[in-house]
């Protein structure tokens, strides 16, 4: 971690989380099909239930935001051999996590209608869109508590532990899936329950796992360890990345309004892009991840030349993984979307945007890159600035005007997309490089762990 190859570092922590979300990519796509498959002539059904996702989007964003959060400060303590805080950070995540998971499951099961509707499931559209709503939410409150336990083993490194706990999880999914949705015929609330059970598998196993793993951090649930400083240091990282991943969820409800003005069948296709391009998204959050762990333990021991050199090798490593999987992706497309819709103007609609937006992902892979970088220090507010400068100062309001105003349809909102992608890389360059001059000549310390 302190010292050797950077390459091979960001490789070893990076491969098993890429590993474990490689499961839960093989996860949505399959679940996607089945889904797909209750109805082949109807787009309402995945429509529907693509219009809901950003309610369970929005646990994960919240809940990534306290991943984030604790994994920073574990990795901080860690560099500076702080084992008071490692003591306490368990208690601390796991009771902010039941207050988060209690909000959830109160406000979906109370207006679900309302819930749907506002996200624009009316019509055909609406039954699906409730019946999933309803059966994903459990998955949506066990997130936050799956993922301050991945925090803390992330944080620690122990990546293996998060990968294996991934992967019971998507196994179970996938046998899950066409048994609830035909077997039992479930439809779309067997996706969504089979979701949750799977959920709930990934979070037993990676806690029974968690006492045998040596971890320096002990799993105690004793709530008087719960020190509000402790649970302050957790939301300092994690409040500001929580809300800059509800601002995400925002800005594709607003994206899903513009496409859904264009064309029902382009929102379908959109759907199924969200779910097909975390392919190439992949190999970003699992560096990603990488870059937070290292960069924070070798920051909190001072080592920031170390840090800088994690940041350049990281950022290169990104742009080329984007291009493998894009060039990968421009090839395969036509058949992976042909066994996901039987419509054809759905898969023209897909096919293209994948070829199309694929590639401009390696303008993501700075963005991203520089993003944990700031987390790791535990000044997240840097990436956040740059992630709404992207949304909501460039994207959205080319792609209004472009589609709204000019009539470009979905060209526009792919151009809208891309030419954010471009300023955030820019931005991202820019500011990471002050700050880690800031850091080397003295002028700005890390936070405290």
């Amino acid at each position: 971690m302190f010292e050797g190859s950077v390459a091979q570092l960001l490789w070893r922590l990076a491969l098993p989380i890429y590993l474990g979300m490689l499961f839960w990519v093989v996860y949505t796509i399959t679940d996607i099909y089945w889904i797909s498959r209750i109805n082949p002539a109807d787009p309402a059904i995945v429509a529907g239930v693509s219009l809901v996702m950003p309610v369970y989007m929005l646990a994960f964003a919240i809940s990534n935001g306290l991943l984030n959060g604790v994994k920073s400060l574990v990795a901080r303590a860690v560099g500076a051999d702080n084992q008071r805080t490692l003591n306490e950070v368990a208690a601390a995540g796991l009771l902010l996590a039941a207050g988060l998971a209690g909000v959830f499951l109160v406000a979906g099961y109370a207006f679900p209608i309302e819930l749907s509707e506002a996200l624009g499931a009316k019509g055909a559209l609406s039954v699906p869109a409730q019946d999933f709503l309803l059966s994903i939410l459990p998955a949506a409150a066990l997130l936050f508590f799956f993922n301050v336990l991945s925090g803390i083993a992330q944080g620690e490194g122990q990546m293996r532990l998060v990968m294996h706990a991934m992967g019971v999880g998507v196994g179970l999914n996938l046998v899950l899936d066409p048994l609830f949705i035909f077997g039992f015929e479930w439809g779309v609330t067997g996706a969504g329950w089979a979701t949750s059970i799977a959920q709930a598998a990934s979070l037993v196993y990676l806690a029974l796992r968690f006492r045998k793993a040596r971890l320096r951090v002990p799993l105690r649930i004793d709530l008087h360890r719960a020190e509000p400083a402790t649970m302050a240091k957790i939301l300092r990282v994690g409040l500001p990345q929580g809300m800059a991943e509800i601002l995400v969820a925002c800005f594709l409800l607003a994206l899903n309004w513009v496409v859904v003005t264009v064309d029902p069948k382009a929102m379908t296709a959109f759907g199924l892009c969200a779910r097909v391009d975390q392919v190439v998204l992949l190999s970003l959050a699992a560096l990603a991840s990488a870059v937070l762990t290292a960069v924070a333990q070798n920051a909190g021991r001072g080592n920031f030349q170390r840090v800088r050199a994690l940041l350049v090798q990281a950022m290169w490593l990104g742009a080329g993984f984007v291009l493998l999987q894009a060039a990968i992706l421009y090839g395969v497309a036509p058949r992976v979307y042909g066994l996901l819709s039987d419509v054809p103007q759905v898969v023209e609609y897909a096919v293209l945007q994948t070829r199309i937006i694929a590639f401009f992902y390696t303008f993501a892979a700075i963005t991203l890159v520089s993003q944990a970088f700031f987390l790791a220090l535990g000044h997240p507010w840097p990436g956040i600035a740059i992630q709404f400068a992207k949304m909501f100062v460039v994207s959205l309001p080319v792609a209004l005007a472009l589609v709204l105003i000019l009539g470009w349809g979905m060209p526009g909102v792919w151009l809208g997309m891309i030419i954010g992608e471009v300023v955030a890389a820019i931005l991202s360059v820019y500011w990471a490089f002050a700050v880690l001059r800031q850091l080397t000549r003295g002028q700005l310390r890390i936070a405290a762990s």
